[in-house]
């Protein structure tokens, strides 16, 4: 049957949790953006298969596998989009699909990538690759008839994520891709890890079926709370080795380690209560939301300190104090952290045009046009 099928999935950004989310039951805050990753998958006669990036000038063609693999060479980076599409597919099929033919376009918001001298594409931070996998596999199930709500659509996003990259990550931007803003805790990376390498649909099937242990509650920014994003250019955060280097402290530190992380996440754990009262209409809340996110962003610099990585190097760290004597109520290095970009809070048009304009006059940075976005995925 002929399909016509696009979805749209948004990007992100991690204000709370960062390295904490990693360990369970820890909770992170990650909004959802206005910008967006979309999918479009068409039907194509015979066994056919198409996939197609036009913003990375890539199109890669193949034919249908048995059980729903694809049978189709592809770049590097075309592997998350082959992967996506192939567990989708395969999970359809072990509900009784009849696969057929497809091609698959993608098309990302300008702002999830910015040229750079010499022609140099680089990411924005904003998940892009989170928000294609939520994207793909919503598409692909939704092409072939198979009723699936967020909770199904994440729990292959989130095993695609893995299969493609070969890591279990804490999932949060694959949430906030499928969910929208939330507060995330995340899954027992168990869940994934016992996928064999050479799964079958049958294990796939049985792992959607089982009840995973993440929680992500609905939570946004309260109204008077005016965001403003903006990347350090030329400068990159590479957040596997950042990771790696905490993972590194956490075995030769664990007392340390884990005293450090309990700590981040009580505050942690603060700042979003003061948000959720803030949404009641506590105006009270207001101090105890910035003394506890102010907490949390010195516990993870002296996480990066101890790690030997920039989660918050010293030059930030002033730009941030800067930034909050110009219109900014809090600001961090979101996500991972390290030179990649800053996120700040103003509370006023005022205070948020003064912010932009003391950017502006930093050529370090370049800010980006986003808006938040309370929803998650659409199809």
């Amino acid at each position: 049957m002929p399909f016509d099928v696009t979805s749209s999935a948004p990007g992100k950004i991690l204000w709370i949790g960062g390295y904490s989310v990693l360990e369970r039951p820890n909770v992170s805050y990650v909004t959802a953006v206005k910008a967006f990753v979309n999918v479009n998958i068409q039907s194509l006669e015979g066994n056919s298969i198409i996939l197609d990036a036009p913003q990375l000038g890539m199109t890669a063609k193949g034919t249908l596998g048995n059980e729903g693999r694809l049978n189709i060479e592809v770049p590097k980076e075309l592997i998350l989009l082959k992967t996506s599409a192939e567990v989708a597919l395969r999970y359809a099929v072990a509900n009784g699909a009849k696969p057929e033919g497809f091609t698959i376009h993608t098309k990302n918001d300008d702002v999830f990538s910015y040229s750079i001298s010499g022609g140099k594409i680089v990411k924005s931070g904003l998940g892009s690759s989170a928000a294609l996998t939520v994207a793909t596999v919503a598409a692909v199930l939704k092409a072939f008839d198979i009723k699936a709500n967020k909770h199904k659509v994440h729990k292959l996003a989130q095993i695609s994520h893995s299969v493609a990259t070969g890591k279990v990550g804490s999932g949060f931007d694959i949430a906030g891709a499928c969910y929208g803003s939330i507060v995330y805790t995340r899954y027992s990376p168990d869940l994934v890890k016992t996928l064999p390498p050479d799964f079958s649909n049958k294990d796939l099937l049985k792992l959607v079926k089982k009840k995973w242990d993440y929680t992500a509650e609905k939570l946004y920014l309260p109204k008077d709370f005016r965001i403003t994003f903006a990347n350090f250019i030329g400068e990159s955060m590479v957040t596997t080795a950042s990771i790696g280097s905490v993972s590194e402290f956490k075995k030769n530190n664990p007392e340390k380690y884990n005293k450090l992380i309990s700590e981040l996440n009580q505050t942690n754990s603060e700042a979003i209560d003061a948000l959720r009262k803030l949404n009641g209409g506590d105006k009270a809340s207001m101090t105890e939301f910035k003394e506890a996110f102010e907490k949390g962003r010195a516990l993870s610099k002296e996480l990066g300190n101890l790690s030997n990585v920039g989660i918050e190097p010293d030059d930030c760290t002033n730009l941030i104090e800067e930034s909050k004597k110009n219109g900014a109520f809090v600001a961090k290095l979101p996500g991972a952290g390290g030179k990649d970009s800053i996120a700040a809070i103003s509370l006023s048009r005022e205070e948020e045009k003064k912010l932009r304009k003391f950017w502006k006059g930093r050529k370090e940075l370049d800010i980006l046009k986003i808006k938040i976005n309370k929803k998650g995925l659409s199809v």
